[in-house]
């Protein structure tokens, strides 16, 4: 197989730099994105309250002295549109009228500020200025969208976790947080920390500056971290937003970065932990070694006064740490040489063996208890049979595990070990912005940021391996450069185009020796050659154990989007208009990651040579089932997206205004260049001309029939100038294969999304408003769907083999062929998901410059993507086979509906969901005191949690309504407070005591949010399925770690009927955070300050327990093994001029 270690390094950062420069000198078409301007609109009145028409209002930015005029109309109203973010001064002026003004005007990101001004009699040289009261939450009485802007102010003042900008995020109404452990999101680069208002978590759309900042094969991670320090504000849009924004279903989460102005300023930082100050985790059996250090620096200002300015900065995160305390169950030392006496339990001698007792020398059949609980007592054809040495690898397994936990106790118990591993992080970002205008009718911007991530991860990223044999190392370098040109046609006509051209190089390879089967000694023939690291240990569960991984899930996947756009505003009277189109072009490479290096699985459900006990059964190799893929493909996947909107704001009355239009969306499938992928459709699959399969889950090979019977490849084959891509693309086997599926296996679809606002203010001013609205957006599907269609027949073999030997693991079929393993499929009339979002709410500003708002919020998800196994039997047909005698049972391959398939995870967009919320908040941003209450009421119901690239495990996945239910993200009630206080006290004071005493500054964070709905399963003969509910208090009197969960309350429910218990009827955990930060601030001189500050994340070291176990048929049932993380501190030093 062609060696791919390094094809995605083989294009340097400098011509990636060549490339896109190059795209944008040719680009004949100027696109930009979404919005990063807003907008400033008023009217103008004299002294008696009559409008004044045909007054002159000029409009200028502060730092950067960049003027806008405009000019009253009849009914005294004014726009000014297309304004960058900043602060600003309005000032209106007519013959006959003294000038007035208001000055310190913050505008952010799409607002639509409203700015009135009353002009007095007397000369046009006299001004009346009014200061605004600056930085305050205002009324919005133009547009009915529900969302919130994180200022520049919460964003460096605010105790940030990691100091990483995605925690805002969380800060806002209907945001739920699902993983609080901020460092680890930080390493990561996720993105799916929150679900906001009944969104699955990777339905928000991430952008900087207006373009696109995700990863689209997952809609899960980001391209940029941006450092906080680089930001002005975050703005968060959640429900109701403008035709303007499109991509994703939910939230629209926009960063705007900092650019330079008339003024140099400048900050140099170093923020560092050591855990000689932090707390031990609950499970931790010692405090977690911990040193991280983040330092930088940023200087802006002007090239040349009132027209270039420029903004560089660069960040560094290093990271030594310990992965989080997880406990795992360990055989102990006794059983991994066979002696289980000190385990309770099932230990019969399997069919076809016997067994010795050595006390009697007398014989012992199968079905009987093996005498002493040892396994060295076994015979096979009348020969010892003890352990194997491929059972002995895995024993050796497990002992190079137990030397590399934190704990270990060597007893039966479940969870008895504990896990930390270094997970060492080194981060670097660069970061250059340029705005120069030109003159007032023509201005620019250029923006570029590089990330340099490199993460060892102990359990392997993407892998998520129950212990640390698969160590890797990420490599995920990160650039985006976005240009953007702004032509003031008229003061009526605006147009802004844009590109943004961004990628990553990731790669994840494997580290150290625990990957390899040299290092333990396995020694069976694996079945197929081939594969990047093709010497690497088998995936392996043992039911009743931790499982282990190997190297074959090691992901590499270079991507590139590039996005062009272009946004016309315009303004007619009382209407802005504005209209616009997005073009995106995305390319991946991605290998399949298959499972070439092997699948082993132990259990006693449905295992025939099963001792009752799984680990005894992995010592002695006999294996439930085995499965082995003849290669590891890559797929250079590619698709294209348009979309179009308009959208007008109109000023219906002096209180009234609407907001309507409509959004195109275009989306291509993702789709390979090679065709090099299958899918599974059951229209196409012919009964008469399947295979037989016989009862022990084997295909018949006296039968015949097809076994490709219902697969179809991608468009017309392989095109001539890619079969150098495809492996097998000259061989006969692909010819078995019919063509002509859709080369992303569904339709592409186009679609039309409506948007409507109103906000109405009640008593004709600008302190109370009623809005509302409704919106349907619709979601950019994620690349996962197709990515594994790459390991699907005819271009990957994957055979599965139940109940062998691992010494030679196609034992369990002997001549006779198995069906396919495992595959993914994707339902070829699929299509893309939709939301209809709804809200109705008041606004008021209260004194002393408070805000409230209340505001209903509804979600209604439709066509939402879930992946059930679509050739699961029967309930009956399962149930029908349990009541059987052991001896006559089928397979259950026998059973399945697709013959010669055994799971076929297909793909389908018919789930549903419902969210409705009642979302309070206040705000003070005004003083000295910022300080944002939010409190949120609500349920998310749903039949399909998961994301696009889970199994829905369902009892039926054809009937849906059975798992309908709390969704896993649901949290009734969300809490959230954050407040900056700078204390006035002693400000005032000189000399030595001021110094000390004065310029202090407190600031922190509160969350309490309510536990998971969790549902209670247990693993069957027929399957794992819902657990039975046998009545009295789910939990225990009084829950914790050990135990959370009342076990007299569940059992696993008989082989002829479902369980009776409901979903999410078990709450778990709540959580609640304290962050708290405190700052003092030196002035060395007026212009130059240093700040000192000393933050604690989880000040008073909560255990925040995750989740319990709730499979009530495993070993812990109940029981909790990980908790968010103990209390950290920081200390701090930065430096503005």
């Amino acid at each position: 197989m062609r060696d791919t270690r390094n094809f995605c390094l083989r294009r340097s950062p400098a011509w990636h730099c060549c490339a896109v420069l190059l795209l944008l000198a040719c680009c004949a078409v100027h696109l930009g994105a979404q919005t990063i301007v807003g907008r400033i609109s008023g009217t103008v009145k004299d002294a008696t309250g009559a409008v004044v028409p045909a007054a002159t209002v000029t409009v200028t930015n502060t730092a950067t002295n960049l003027t806008r005029t405009a000019m009253t109309d009849e009914d005294g109203f004014y726009t000014v549109t297309n304004l960058p973010v900043g602060t600003y001064t309005v000032v209106a002026e007519r013959q006959g009228f003294k000038k007035a003004g208001q000055s310190d005007i913050s505008l952010t990101a799409d607002a639509r500020l409203t700015v009135d001004l009353a002009l007095e009699a007397g000369q046009v040289t006299e001004t009346v200025q009014v200061t605004s009261s600056g930085g305050g939450e205002t009324v919005n009485t133009t547009s009915g969208e529900v969302a919130r802007v994180v200022d520049k102010r919460q964003v460096q003042e605010l105790a940030l976790n990691g100091r990483n900008y995605m925690q805002l995020v969380t800060l806002i109404p209907g945001s739920v947080i699902l993983d609080e452990d901020q460092l680890a999101l930080t390493t990561s680069l996720s993105i799916s920390q929150a679900a906001i208002n009944g969104n699955r978590p990777n339905y928000n759309n991430l952008t900087v500056d207006g373009g696109f900042n995700m990863d689209s094969g997952s809609n899960n991670s980001q391209v940029n971290n941006v450092g906080i320090d680089f930001i002005q504000e975050v703005k968060i849009q959640t429900s109701n937003f403008s035709a303007e924004y499109g991509r994703n279903s939910g939230a629209a989460i926009n960063i705007v970065t900092r650019g330079g102005g008339n003024a140099f300023h400048g900050s140099a930082f170093e923020f560092f932990r050591n855990d000689k100050l932090d707390a031990r985790r609950f499970f931790a059996p010692v405090r977690a070694n911990l040193r991280f250090n983040n330092f930088g620096w940023n200087f802006n200002g002007p090239i040349k006064k009132d027209k270039f300015f420029f903004f560089g900065g660069q960040e560094w995160k290093y990271i030594r740490q310990l992965s989080d305390a997880t406990r795992r169950t360990l055989p102990t030392r006794a059983e991994r040489a066979g002696d289980f006496s000190a385990r309770t339990g099932t230990l019969n001698v399997p069919a076809g063996y016997t067994a010795i007792n050595p006390a009697t020398g007398a014989v012992v059949p199968a079905g009987q208890p093996i005498p002493g609980r040892n396994l060295s007592n076994l015979r096979l054809n009348g020969a010892p049979a003890g352990i194997t040495p491929d059972g002995a690898a895995i024993a050796a397994v497990y002992t190079a595990m137990e030397k590399l936990a934190a704990s270990y106790s060597d007893a039966t118990a479940a969870n008895n070990s504990t896990f930390q591993q270094p997970n060492p992080f080194n981060y670097r970002e660069d970061n250059v912005r340029l705005d120069y205008r030109f003159n007032d009718r023509h201005s620019v911007y250029g923006r570029y940021f590089h990330d340099h991530y490199d993460l060892i991860d102990p359990f392997g990223t993407f892998i998520t391996s129950q212990l640390p044999t698969i160590p890797t190392n990420r490599l995920r370098p990160g650039t985006s450069v976005q240009l953007s040109y702004t032509w003031l046609i008229s003061p009526k006509l605006i147009n802004e185009a844009k590109i943004n051209a961004s990628w990553n190089g990731q790669r994840i390879p494997p580290v150290g020796e625990f990957w390899k089967r040299e290092t333990f000694g396995f020694k069976y023939p694996q079945l197929f050659s081939g594969g990047r690291f093709d010497n690497g240990i088998p995936d392996t569960t043992i039911t009743g154990f931790a499982s282990f991984n190997g190297p074959s899930g090691s992901l590499l996947s270079p991507t590139t989007d590039i996005a062009e756009s272009d946004n016309l505003t315009i303004v007619h009277g009382k209407h802005s208009i504005k209209t616009g189109v997005l073009v995106v072009r995305n390319r991946k490479d991605q290998n399949g990651r298959s499972n070439y290096t092997g699948t082993l699985a132990f259990s006693t459900s449905g295992n025939t040579r099963t001792t009752g006990n799984a680990f005894a059964d992995a010592l002695l190799g006999n294996f439930r089932t085995y499965n082995e893929a003849d290669n590891d493909p890559i797929g250079f996947f590619r698709f294209n997206q348009v979309e179009a909107y308009a959208t007008d704001s109109w000023k219906v009355a002096s209180n009234l205004s609407l907001e309507f239009g409509a959004r195109y969306y275009y989306y291509s499938p993702t789709y390979l260049q090679a065709n090099n992928a299958a899918n599974f459709d059951p229209s196409l699959y012919n009964p008469t001309q399947a295979v037989t399969i016989l009862a022990n889950g084997n295909i018949d090979p006296n039968k015949g029939g097809n076994r490709f019977n219902g697969l179809v490849r991608a468009g017309d084959g392989i095109p001539a100038d890619q079969v150098g891509r495809v492996s097998i693309a000259n061989s006969p086997i692909l010819q078995a294969v019919p063509t002509g599926a859709p080369r992303g296996f569904y339709q592409p679809a186009h679609r039309v999304a409506p948007r409507v606002g109103f906000a109405y203010a009640p008593f004709g001013n600008d302190k109370t408003s009623i809005r509302g609205g409704f919106g349907i957006f619709y979601d950019k599907a994620e690349g996962n769907l197709i990515f594994s269609q790459l390991n699907v027949p005819p271009f990957i073999n994957t055979p599965q083999f139940e109940n062998g030997n691992i010494a030679s693991p196609s034992g369990g079929t002997a001549s006779a062929l198995a069906p396919f393993g495992t595959i993914n499929a994707i339902d070829p009339n699929l299509t893309i998901s939709s939301s209809m979002n709804f809200s109705l709410g008041v606004q008021r500003e209260l004194p002393h410059g408070f805000f409230v708002e209340a505001t209903y919020v509804g979600n209604l998800g439709r066509h939402l993507i879930r992946q059930p196994d679509i050739n699961m039997p029967t309930f009956a047909a399962l149930a029908a086979n349990a009541a059987l005698p052991s001896a006559q049972r089928l397979s259950v391959n026998a059973l399945r509906p697709y013959k010669g398939f055994s799971q076929i995870r297909m793909r389908l967009s018919d789930a549903n969901s419902n969210y409705n919320g009642l979302q309070l908040y206040t705000a003070k941003r005004k003083g000295d005191l910022g300080l944002t209450v939010s409190y949120t009421w609500s349920k998310a119901l749903t039949d399909t949690s998961g994301n696009a690239d889970n199994v829905d495990v369902g009892d039926d996945p054809f009937n849906r309504h059975l798992s309908y239910g709390p969704a896993t993200f649901d949290r009734r009630h969300i809490f959230v407070t954050t407040y900056d206080y700078r204390l006035p006290f002693l400000r005032n004071l000189k000399g030595v005591g001021g110094a000390v005493l004065s310029g202090w500054e407190i600031s922190g964070i509160t969350r309490y949010q309510s536990g998971p709905l969790l549902t209670v399963t247990a693993n069957t003969s027929i399957g794992t399925r819902r657990a039975d509910y046998l009545g009295g208090p789910v939990l225990l009197s009084s829950p914790g770690p050990d135990g959370w969960i009342n076990p007299a309350a569940f059992a696993a429910a008989p082989d002829t009927r479902r369980g009776n218990s409901g979903v999410g009827n078990v709450i778990g955990p709540n959580l609640q955070l304290w962050d708290f930060s405190m700052r003092k601030q030196f002035s060395i001189t007026e212009k130059v300050k240093l700040r000192l500050q000393a933050d604690m994340f989880n000040a008073f070291n909560r255990a925040n327990f995750k989740a319990p176990a709730t499979v009530v048929t495993n070993g812990g049932f109940g029981t909790i093994t990980n908790t968010g993380p103990a209390r950290n501190i920081q200390f701090g030093l930065k430096l503005d001029f």
